[in-house]
């Protein structure tokens, strides 16, 4: 008689998840090497490397405890499901909803049309037994009946909810948020180094496999990322450590050649449950209490994961799947070859923030929203390929998260989440970075060659959409200082911006992209 195998996708490594059998004797574990997925998207060599690596890990980490663990290689997820389960006569294929709309469709119906060779039973990704907070059913009744959705409605719900940071019924220190301390410059000061993780020979089998593989982007070589249990539990104490006390202040800005400053690179592996956000938070609070760590770092740190991570995961499954053609601006301009050629730009945020990604896959949330994707909005970028490159280049990217923070935060391709686009001239990224001060081009000028293309974008913009975005009170005295200006100068404007992006070369890769391969 067979026993039930469990479906450990490559995000559910982790012990404490209802998709890992509690001891050998329950069942067999079966991972899958998916061919339909890996070639999906054009993705960081070290993403790939990242997945694997993490992958056969755990699975070598449970078989050291007698678990009997395979990893297939298949064409799919589903295939590789039902060719252990013929292998091992499995009575039950036991798993996690997967936390992407396209792979919990199709595990749904190989289940519907008994292709896997066993019953599916399938578990909720949130709350016990499961790597996030709060279930899908949690989020959907706290959103139900609302017009629209916000983040910071949900996040003082979550403290509420959790008690952290709560003192009687109120937030400790009197305020919800401490954002408005997190904006300040490291005026000469130097971010903590970061040592990283030497591979060990199994990761390094990985990097020399992956390198070898056509049709991807950057490179393995370098590879740094946690993979281990114990190396998510170091990254996590290294932040405590030696970035926590300062990440509050700082966790805005940014700073040429900087690509970590004071963020704790814990999200990669997070998003494989190799750490869970559960412990990271109580991590963090720990120190606040000990002293260790400000009230408005521990706060901001805190609002990152219950609050923007749990709002993100519950607004794709809220939204989906009208999400992914969203584009509210009707934005049709093509992704710009430099997005994955950097050295073409001389637009030094631009280039510093997309060589990060190519080198590291990696780039902090400023430079992610304020940097690439303002770029995207003020330049009509089509957001379905804006998603594809964050989805593909990024090591801790994944539809689920991806693509309501660009569709919605970003691209302002679907208003659900947010009032009003983040749309910014150069004067945020001056104020935010010392980026301008090394550029070609001048953050104060509008017109002529030495203008910042973010600033005769931006006013373009800005007029472009005016009939939607003129009730917005914020954005009444743009518009007021817009009006002031002469004709010409207006005309001179929106010039810059239509020469500039007229001179955009579209990225011409031949890279395929497909949303619901699995």
């Amino acid at each position: 008689m067979g026993k039930p195998a469990y479906f450990v996708g490559p995000w559910d490594l982790n012990r404490q998840l209802a998709c890992v059998p509690d001891s050998p004797q329950q069942g067999t574990v079966v991972m899958v090497e998916s061919v339909a997925k890996g070639s999906a998207l054009p993705y960081h060599r070290k993403k790939l490397v990242l997945i694997l690596s993490a992958m056969h890990h755990f699975a070598q980490e449970l078989r050291q405890d007698g678990y009997d663990v395979t990893i297939v290689n298949a064409p799919s997820y589903a295939q590789g499901i039902a060719q252990h389960v013929a292998e091992r006569q499995s009575t039950a294929v036991i798993a996690l909803k997967p936390r992407e709309w396209g792979l919990q469709n199709a595990l749904q119906e190989a289940d519907k049309a008994c292709t896997l060779g066993a019953p599916l039973e399938i578990y909720d990704d949130g709350g016990p037994g499961g790597h996030f907070l709060l279930t899908r059913q949690a989020f959907a009744d706290w959103a139900k009946g609302r017009k629209s959705l916000r983040m910071d409605t949900f996040y003082r719900w979550m403290r509420k909810r959790t008690g952290w940071l709560m003192e009687e019924g109120k937030p400790v220190g009197g305020r919800w948020s401490y954002d408005s301390e997190n904006r300040k410059t490291p005026k000469g000061l130097q971010p903590p180094s970061i040592s990283g993780h030497k591979p060990d020979a199994l990761t390094q089998s990985i990097i020399e496999r992956v390198e070898k593989w056509p049709n991807h982007w950057g490179s393995a070589v370098g590879f740094d990322w946690p993979v281990t249990r114990q190396e998510a539990l170091r990254e996590l104490n290294a932040f405590l450590d030696h970035r926590a006390e300062n990440f509050g202040d700082y966790q805005d800005a940014m700073l040429h050649g900087q690509p970590w400053m004071w963020h704790a690179r814990l999200s990669t592996a997070m998003n494989i449950s190799r750490i869970s956000p559960l412990e990271i938070v109580e991590a963090a609070l720990e120190r606040y209490q000990d002293g260790q760590m400000p009230l408005a770092a521990a706060e901001g740190f805190v609002r990152q994961i219950i609050g923007w991570r749990e709002f993100m995961r519950g607004a794709y499954w809220h939204l989906m799947p009208g999400l992914r053609g969203a584009n509210l601006l009707d934005a049709q301009h093509p992704l710009p070859d430099f997005f994955w050629n950097p050295e073409k730009t001389d637009m030094r945020c631009m280039n510093d923030s997309i060589t990060s990604v190519k080198e590291h896959g990696y780039a902090h949330h400023i430079q992610r929203l304020m940097v690439l994707g303002n770029f995207a909005l003020l330049a009509g970028l089509r957001p379905i390929e804006v998603s594809h490159w964050f989805w593909a280049g990024f090591v801790d990217a994944y539809e689920w998260v991806e693509l309501p923070n660009v569709h919605n935060m970003a691209l302002f391709a679907d208003d659900s989440l947010t009032t009003k686009p983040y749309a910014a001239s150069a004067s945020y990224i001056n104020k935010m970075s010392d980026y301008c001060k090394g550029c070609r081009y001048q953050h104060t000028k509008r017109i002529g060659p030495k203008a910042c293309p973010f600033n005769h974008l931006f006013w373009t913009f800005m007029v472009r959409h005016r009939e939607r975005l003129k009730s917005n009170y914020r954005l009444a005295a743009l518009y007021k200082t817009w009006d002031r200006w002469d004709q010409e100068h207006q005309q001179a404007i929106q010039n810059a911006s239509k020469n500039f992006l007229d001179g955009l070369s579209p990225a011409q890769h031949g890279w395929s992209f497909d949303d619901d391969a699995c």
